[in-house]
């Protein structure tokens, strides 16, 4: 008995150190990630690329997701310092923000993305519409937007009842529980197999156009033939990395959310619901995954990340020497 007790203790505990370790590295992580993102498309060059206004936009979302949604979950179910069951307005704002944050973050990539699918179109009809810088510096804002207005429900129909921050009980919480299943959990990786699929199609068409004979001549160089295709082997590499970590964040996370709908009412025993919490924490911090990982995986999959990362870093220090040096002199 004294056994059982102490692997139930176990058990409690894990939840709040799961929030505290885990948690906080994939905060530090994401922020540093984030950072990173900002540094190579904040360039002066990289904001006149459609694709690179998206990302850089989805950095500054992410900011917002890790320092807010996943800052206040550390707190939270971490060191358990209430903060949603107590403040109605935390409760509020941080129920909208965990659907509201990862949804924007995920159309702005997805948008960097059809921008790529674009660019690498056979027909110039569809070429035209790639790196609309006028289009992105537009879409960055009406995303937000369309997004707080159907969302922003939550900001409205969220209460704390008996000490918990949750929808209003009835018809609303079931729609409120599917909805978030569909738009933050099904969705995304339903939307980032297809876009994933038709750019990695579209490159691997312009590489077979590009070395195709014609007139029974190779229509470019075998150096430049292999530029080409590591390029494209870098790019199905990242895009095979973040849908396998978009199945690995998204799916679970709709499972259990689908799960803890249906088995609401089940009988359970302390046992069961210790394990069910251990478990739905890990889910809900592996959620973050795919905005922790963005950075990294683009440093780690593609050169021409790393040689602009390294680039804007070195011009940076060479601007910052610069502005020590003026100011030297004019002391």
């Amino acid at each position: 008995m004294n056994a059982t007790n102490s692997i139930d203790n176990v058990l409690l505990a894990v939840p709040y150190q799961l929030n505290i370790w885990f948690g906080s590295f994939l905060w530090i992580a994401g922020n540093l990630g984030c950072i990173g993102n900002m540094i190579v498309f904040w360039s002066r060059s990289s904001r006149k690329q459609a694709y690179s206004i998206y990302l850089l936009s989805a950095a500054v979302a992410n900011l917002h997701y890790f320092n807010f949604v996943l800052l206040t979950r550390i707190i939270q179910n971490g060191f358990q310092f209430s903060l949603m069951n107590r403040f109605i307005i935390l409760c509020k704002l941080r129920q909208f923000s965990t659907i509201w944050g990862n949804v924007v973050s995920f159309s702005l990539f997805s948008f960097a993305t059809i921008d790529r699918i674009l660019s690498t179109q056979r027909s110039n009809r569809y070429r035209q519409w790639s790196n609309r810088v006028s289009l992105a510096y537009i879409m960055i804002f009406l995303i937000p937007l369309f997004w707080f207005l159907l969302l922003g429900h939550r900001i409205v129909l969220y209460r704390i009842n008996n000490g918990t921050c949750g929808p209003l009980e009835g018809f609303y919480a079931v729609y409120d529980n599917y909805f978030q299943v569909i738009f933050s959990s099904l969705g995304p990786v339903i939307v980032m197999s297809i876009l994933a699929y038709l750019l990695m199609k579209n490159v691997r068409g312009v590489v077979q156009r590009r070395i195709q004979p014609i007139n029974s001549v190779c229509s470019i160089s075998i150096p430049n033939k292999s530029i080409i295709n590591q390029m494209d082997s870098q790019l199905t590499i990242m895009l095979t990395l973040e849908s396998l970590i978009t199945i690995v964040t998204y799916v679970p996370y709709a499972t259990r959310l689908t799960y803890a709908n249906i088995t609401h009412q089940w009988y359970k025993t302390q046992l069961q619901l210790a394990w069910e919490e251990v478990i739905a924490e890990l889910i809900h911090l592996f959620s973050y995954l795919f905005f922790v990982t963005s950075f990294y995986v683009s440093i780690i999959s593609s050169t021409g990340f790393r040689r602009k990362f390294k680039q804007t870093l070195q011009m940076k220090k060479r601007n910052d020497s610069a502005t020590h040096i003026i100011a030297f002199q004019r002391t």
